[in-house]
């Protein structure tokens, strides 16, 4: 037989959701432009050394090749967790700007005015 009286857990032992900082927020998509620029300068390079004949043709392209896949997984997982963090404070501050719209429209006019009688 089920327990009728379930114990429920005290909020505030119950892990926050934490909000990203701005600042750490700004950082974290200026680490994504910095990483995408690093992997745009290897690349570069890569293109150059093979035009100089340094190395052989078929490794290079290997290289560029593994060096594309790690950016792009890299990518994926940040910009999925930053999709998420933006997700949800889009619809948080969403809640709250309709919380204000609510209350700062006008009243409706009501049919009877104490004023008239």
């Amino acid at each position: 037989m089920a327990n009728k009286h379930v114990k429920r857990s005290i909020p505030l032992a119950q892990p926050k959701r934490r909000r990203l900082n701005h600042r750490v927020k700004t950082h974290l998509y200026e680490a994504v432009y910095d990483l995408n620029r690093a992997f745009s300068l290897m690349l570069e390079v890569f293109e150059r050394l093979e035009r100089q004949g340094l190395y052989r043709r078929d490794y290079l392209r290997a290289f560029r090749d593994i060096a594309e896949e790690l950016r792009a997984r890299a990518n994926h997982e940040l910009t999925a967790f930053l999709r998420d963090h933006e997700q949800w404070e889009s619809a948080h501050f969403g809640r709250l700007c309709r919380k204000w719209e609510r209350r700062f429209e006008k009243p409706a006019p009501s049919r009877k005015n104490p004023e008239r009688q």
